[in-house]
């Protein structure tokens, strides 16, 4: 990881199951500033070019666009600059001493948006912004198609949709018969496969490998009641879990707590600000 950039070998497959990530790159070469323009002349850029470029430059204190550019077209067959509709794009990311150069090979264009809870059949004003409910999906680290997520709270459906158009089977429990009915139109309009089932989240008996949840907060709720539920619901969840859980606390409850008198482990925490009110610790969470 260095700033903004994360390198990695991957599988194009699964570009489109990112959530907070603006572009992907073939990794083509790092290298200290000062020695760029050497390994410019030494790079075989033929290799990559497909008739037009553009050279696209981030971060601060480096070369302009255009200079790298011209230095570059020296070593190009037959050259053509398009800055509108390029076949080939050169991004250069200049950190603090290095700099790495990319093949643009794909931008990141879900969209996000378009799917965000007042836009749904049913609405619920708690529901999760689709790139977080997405980002909760990829952290439980399930890759294959044939696996299932399940959500104990599923409320309207949100993290469910984000599984199901990632190609996983989507799982949903409720206790609540109204928010199943919402969640039901809202995973039709989207178009997913699904399941929903009526049932108590603290009473789930079937062992599944991955749950992810945004556990239910609302201030009306008296916190002792929130504490109990949550609390009976993370031993049980220690009956089920058979690899990991994603599970979203709100940030005014001490989850370490529950979490450790469950005997579950926190492998990884995050916090999420939503506004100055609110913030959630996302948990991931092991056996």
């Amino acid at each position: 990881m260095d700033d903004n950039l994360l390198f990695i070998d991957t599988n194009k497959t699964y570009f489109r199951r990112l959530a907070y990530t603006k572009a992907v790159y073939q990794h083509l070469f790092s290298c200290k500033k000062a020695v760029l323009f050497d390994k410019i002349k030494k790079f075989d850029w033929n290799k990559h070019y497909a008739r037009s470029f553009c050279v696209r430059t981030f971060g601060k204190n480096h070369p302009k666009d255009v200079v790298i550019a011209d230095f570059l077209w020296d070593f190009l067959d037959k050259p053509l600059v398009d800055l509108v509709r390029p076949k080939t794009e050169f991004h250069f990311y200049f950190t603090k001493d290095d700099v790495h150069c990319g093949l643009l090979v794909d931008k990141m264009d879900e969209p996000f948006e378009e799917r965000k809870a007042h836009l749904r059949p049913r609405l619920h004003p708690t529901s999760l912004h689709p790139r977080l409910a997405r980002c909760l999906v990829n952290l439980t680290g399930a890759i294959s198609t044939q696996n299932t997520i399940v959500d104990p709270f599923c409320g309207t459906g949100g993290i469910l949709i984000e599984a199901g158009l990632m190609d996983f089977r989507a799982i949903g429990y409720d206790i609540d018969e109204l928010m199943l009915e919402r969640a039901d139109k809202n995973l039709k309009h989207s178009k997913v496969k699904y399941d929903l089932r009526k049932k108590d989240a603290t009473k789930i008996k079937i062992k599944y490998n991955y749950f992810v949840t945004d556990l239910p907060y609302a201030r009306s709720s008296r916190k002792v009641d929130l504490e109990k539920l949550y609390s009976e619901f993370l031993k049980n969840l220690r009956k089920i879990l058979k690899k990991r859980a994603v599970i979203c606390f709100p940030s005014f409850i001490n989850h370490k707590k529950f979490i450790k008198s469950a005997k579950l482990k926190s492998k990884q925490e995050f916090c999420y600000y939503l506004h100055k009110s609110l913030s959630k610790s996302v948990c991931v969470i092991e056996p």
